[in-house]
């Protein structure tokens, strides 16, 4: 059993073919985009130039050491590619404004679909805006103060300070 492991290595004819593998494997990454794949790459292009050298490597060694940098790798992404998290994105920058106060400029009227629209001031800039609470629109007047609830596509949601 021993003997297999031993087999002198395939020499140019094994580095040729683990870099064609990585350099395949590479090309379907391209395309896949999911980075999972970049590690294989790596480790065969790892077997290709140990397969370069005079150490008894055979094809079942390659193999091994090929499927072990595969998985250290694999393994490993976790740690240096992070998945962003499910938090606020930190180059947002409306989520600063998320529970600030706003003015009231003009108030709030009733448009097609049921919405009640008007525009805010904040920050000395002016937003539109919508208001969530549909009930308290005929105590709000001009100057009256909102909380921004949330922003989506360029419009502030919000609701009556207090």
């Amino acid at each position: 059993m021993t003997d297999v492991f031993l087999i002198p290595p395939m020499g140019l004819q094994a580095f040729w073919i683990w870099l064609t593998f990585g350099i395949l494997l590479l090309g379907l990454e391209v395309f896949l985009g999911t980075q999972w794949l970049l590690w294989s790459a790596a480790a065969a292009g790892l077997v290709a130039v140990v397969c370069l050298t005079n150490l008894p490597f055979g094809l079942v060694t390659q193999v091994i050491v090929f499927a072990i940098l595969s998985v250290a790798g694999a393994l490993l992404t976790r740690k240096f590619m992070k998945v962003p998290g499910l938090g606020p994105d930190v180059n947002d920058p409306h989520v600063r404004m998320l529970g600030k106060e706003a003015e009231i400029l003009s108030g709030f009227a009733l448009v097609a679909g049921g919405e009640r629209t008007g525009r805010v001031m904040f920050d000395g800039v002016e937003w539109p805006a919508v208001l969530q609470d549909e009930a308290s629109e005929a105590r709000l007047m001009d100057k009256d103060r909102v909380v921004i609830e949330r922003i989506h596509e360029g419009r502030l949601y919000v609701k009556p300070a207090g």
